[in-house]
């Protein structure tokens, strides 16, 4: 049957002598329009709207023809198998008359070409050269079909310009909401100044939530090193970001057209490039140090009866969510609202929509940070998956952590005890995801939990290792030349961590190996670089980190304060740039890097605002409202308000 269709198809489109003609040349296509007009299958709308332009308006005929992308086009073999036609000349046609006005409207990918009959899959959409449409606005692909006489045009989605202007309730609201949050910027701010300028006192603290003065400067005043911080982990927590943005940012380019795309393929399996596909370390990085901060921090009040920790667990629990869930609540209802409105292209519509819909689909696991396990094939704002992650491992760190302080409290020598229960936890969770891969050869949930627990749990041990060692002397001083055994140290840990990032590219993206071998090292990779991080903490807190603790601890990358935002917004600028391209671009190694700068630099700017008008805010609010609530001596809400803001979630 299949081969009846495909010798069929290839009938026609041979039968109809076009020989691509139409799709070249303007008089055969103008020709063969006003011969059809009348054909059968063809509305009376778009036949009339047809005979206007033919016979009226030649220059709008001609724009329509004009905005169609053309076949073939240079470099077939090369490029992308699709190409959007010129968008914004199609949505510009305008034409009055005397039963209206003809508008141009753009069908997306309508038009399909196959590339080669002898492997002819017509499932497979892959298997054809996808052509961009534009045509009358009461026309369809099938008018078109019918006037061709050729079944060449899918019912593709397709739109006008008036498409892009509509206006809904929730669009209005969110509009409402933000004016709102912009007014007590501006109230907030000019009473801040004005108290400052008569060197009064606030009257309240909650006046000040929003200024924009006072929590520039909390932004932009940097840390000072003691030993209830870890330095170092401003610098890891910047270049970090940098790098998860330059890993999403190259996996954009599979979205665009591109005139060179076997680049793009060759170019993923290149070892050459591993420091931008293993940026997915990143990610085990920010893994490592939310389990590292919650336990060195928790610990610190471990001496609390059994009693109030337990009883305080809620409460914790109940404060992350609301430290958290602000700023990524309105980038959620930002993202399928009034976004729609700051863009346009070919593909603008739809991708809007696929988030949209996605978004008011899943949003109680959206909002429950469920969503990795829930609906991990189609997750809201694809990289909040890890706040969910995130989320889950907090909780069960905390019960974790409450049941490991009890031992630390009871006999300080229970310390060794602590860390074979660690280190049980460790191994445990090295080898979950293995089996979980090797049972289940079909296992497709590249956002669980239990994969990624494995750089929580080594944080979780390395944080209480260096709580209860951190008044002890440095662990090689016991060695006649502590220098050289640390030099040692770092010749062994650098290249291990290296090789992390050059195996991941082999091992995952090649292809090359069997699903047991990719399987050993997705369980393995994780372990060895957590354990190369723990080394980095360890030397750099006890000063023994030399350039590397130079470089991590510089003032300029003490971007710590804006992790969280840039790290939730920083979809954004990518989307809207995927969203919004209209042309064939080129790849090469610099325009990448140029594309990575730009989107650096405009995450870092939408993250300002964020911190200012969401996040800020929130905390000072916040801290007000339980801040009541807690003896003066008691440090949960200090200690977890320290764990937020110091890792990316």
């Amino acid at each position: 049957m299949r081969c009846f269709v495909v010798l069929l198809f290839f009938f026609n489109l041979v039968r109809s002598q076009l020989n691509l003609k139409l799709l070249q040349d303007y008089e055969s296509w103008e020709n063969y329009v006003l011969k059809n007009l009348n054909s059968t299958g063809v509305n009376t709308l778009c036949s009339d709207q047809l005979l206007e332009l033919v016979t009226n308006s030649k220059d709008n005929l001609w724009k329509f023809f004009d905005a169609t992308s053309k076949f073939p086009w240079t470099g077939l073999s090369v490029s992308s198998n699709f190409d959007w036609g010129n968008y914004d000349e199609c949505l510009n046609i305008n034409h009055g008359y005397s039963g209206g006005h003809i508008k141009g409207k753009y069908c997306l990918l309508s038009l399909l070409i196959p590339m080669n009959l002898t492997k002819f899959d017509p499932s497979d959409s892959n298997n054809f050269y996808k052509l961009s449409v534009c045509m009358p606005n009461a026309c369809t692909p099938e008018d078109y079909n019918a006037i061709l006489k050729v079944s060449l045009f899918q019912n593709t989605p397709c739109h006008t310009k008036d498409d892009l202007n509509i206006v809904t309730t929730g669009d209005i609201a969110m509009i409402i909401f933000l004016v709102v949050i912009l007014t007590m910027m501006v109230i907030s701010t000019w009473y801040d100044v004005n108290i400052k300028r008569r060197n009064k006192k606030c009257a309240q603290p909650i006046y000040l939530a929003f200024s924009v003065y006072s929590n520039i400067r909390k932004i932009i005043q940097t840390s000072k090193n003691h030993t209830e911080q870890i330095q170092v982990f401003n610098g890891i927590k910047t270049i970090s970001m940098a790098w998860i943005l330059a890993g999403h940012a190259m996996n954009a380019w599979n979205k665009y057209p591109v005139i060179n795309d076997d680049v793009i393929s060759r170019k993923i399996e290149d070892i050459k490039i591993f420091y931008i596909t293993g940026s997915q370390l990143a990610v085990d990085t920010f893994f490592y140090m939310s389990g590292f901060l919650v336990a060195f921090i928790y610990m610190k009040q471990k001496s609390k009866p059994l009693f109030l920790q337990i009883k305080s667990f809620p409460t914790l629990i109940i404060y992350r969510y609301i430290r958290l869930t602000p700023a990524v609540a309105v980038l959620f209802f930002f993202s399928i609202t009034i976004f729609k409105f700051m863009g346009d292209g070919p593909v603008w519509l739809e991708g809007i929509k696929v988030i949209t819909d996605t978004c008011q689909k899943h949003y109680l696991s959206f909002f429950t940070y469920t969503q990795n396990y829930v609906n991990h094939d189609d997750i809201c704002l694809i990289h909040t998956w890890y706040l969910s992650a995130d989320m889950q491992l907090f909780v069960f760190s905390t019960m974790f952590l409450i049941s490991l302080s009890v031992l630390l409290t009871k006999d300080p020598k229970n310390f060794h005890l602590v860390m074979m229960i660690c280190l049980s936890i460790n191994v445990f969770f090295i080898f979950l995801p293995l089996i979980t891969k090797l049972i289940w050869n079909n296992y497709d949930n590249l956002f669980d939990t239990h994969s990624r627990a494995i750089d929580y749990t080594v944080g979780i041990m390395m944080g209480i290792f260096l709580r209860e060692t951190k008044n002890k002397p440095f662990l090689f001083n016991k060695f006649p030349k502590t220098q050289m055994v640390n030099i040692m140290a770092w010749l062994i840990v650098l290249p291990l961590m290296g090789g992390c990032t050059i195996l991941y590219e082999e091992f995952i993206y090649t292809g090359k190996y069997s699903h047991t071998i990719q399987s050993l090292f997705y369980s393995f990779y994780r372990p060895i670089w957590c354990i190369g991080l723990s080394w980095i903490v360890y030397a750099c807190y006890y000063g023994y980190g030399g350039i590397i603790s130079w470089i991590l601890t510089r003032p300029i990358l003490q971007t710590s304060k804006l992790s969280y935002c840039m790290y939730i917004v920083h979809a954004l600028p990518i989307i809207h740039s995927v969203l919004s391209d209209k042309t064939k671009l080129y790849f090469s190694d610099w325009i990448c890097f140029f594309n990575w700068c730009a989107l650096f630099t405009i995450s870092i700017i939408i993250s300002f605002i964020w911190v200012l008008a969401f996040e800020s805010p929130m905390i000072t609010i916040e801290k007000l409202i339980f801040g009541r609530g807690y003896p003066k001596k008691q440090n949960s809400r200090t200690s977890v308000k320290t764990i937020q803001k110091t890792s990316v979630a």
